[in-house]
């Protein structure tokens, strides 16, 4: 039995499953950015409605972006810290990959996006693996421009729909899907990690950062300043 927590976005989830198929998926009830408050409570109660305990689990799967700072902190503290108690085999999974198995099969190639702020978004290649039954990365996500997109056979997640007329603009002419984040997806792609033996050790795993947070640019923009003042000065003297 596998739990998949999700919380990359502004509501979030836990599923699980069993041997991949997904047995229940429940929204955490506190939306936003306070996931811890009801996280705990609605696993307990997850696994107390299917006659578990937290030991019984096989393995943990969560979500670690790219995403929500704060909610990818709360679900990966949670995981790693429920792995550690119970000896629990521990995957992480992408959040663009997770939102790629909503893609229908009949597609074969897309290009997943989510919120990179500032017009940006992140983008990463995805293929339609028959093997497998599940959509795989193609290559490592990156910070990129929606136009830049343009051309690409499907573009699809969380802000396709938002961003839909800067891609038209740039002469995009395929489709365009708007996608939330599931922890049912979540538990998909932790199954075959699971499988493939790609674990993670709870007090090494983090949120997949592909750059800092607006507020820390901003900190590190500030200090740089500080200190280009402070050797003006020094020189000066």
């Amino acid at each position: 039995m596998l739990l998949a927590i999700e919380t990359s976005g502004m509501q979030g989830e836990i599923a699980l499953a069993d041997s991949g198929n997904v047995l229940e998926e429940r929204s955490l009830c506190t939306e936003g950015r306070r996931h811890a408050q009801t996280l705990i409570s609605e696993v307990q109660q997850l696994l107390q409605q299917r006659g578990l305990k937290s030991a019984d689990l096989s393995a943990i799967a969560v979500s670690v972006g790219p995403g929500s700072f704060t909610g990818l902190r709360v679900g990966i503290v949670f995981a790693a810290t429920l792995s550690w108690l119970h000896k629990l085999p521990l995957v992480a999974v992408n959040t663009l990959e997770a939102l790629a198995q909503q893609i229908p099969a009949a597609e074969t190639h897309a290009t997943i996006i989510s919120d990179a702020q500032r017009n940006e978004v992140f983008a990463a290649p995805t293929k339609w693996n028959s093997e497998q039954q599940l959509w795989r990365l193609q290559d490592n996500v990156q910070v990129r421009l929606p136009e830049e997109l343009a051309g690409a056979q499907l573009v699809a997640g969380p802000v396709a729909e938002r961003h839909a007329a800067a891609l038209l603009a740039a002469g995009h002419k395929a489709g365009i899907l708007q996608l939330q984040p599931h922890a049912g997806a979540v538990a998909q792609v932790g199954w075959q990690l699971v499988a493939e033996g790609c674990f993670s050790k709870p007090e090494e795993l983090e949120p997949l950062y592909i750059r800092a947070s607006y507020a820390e640019e901003k900190r590190d923009a500030a200090l740089q300043k500080q200190c280009a003042a402070w050797e003006k000065a020094a020189g000066g003297g």
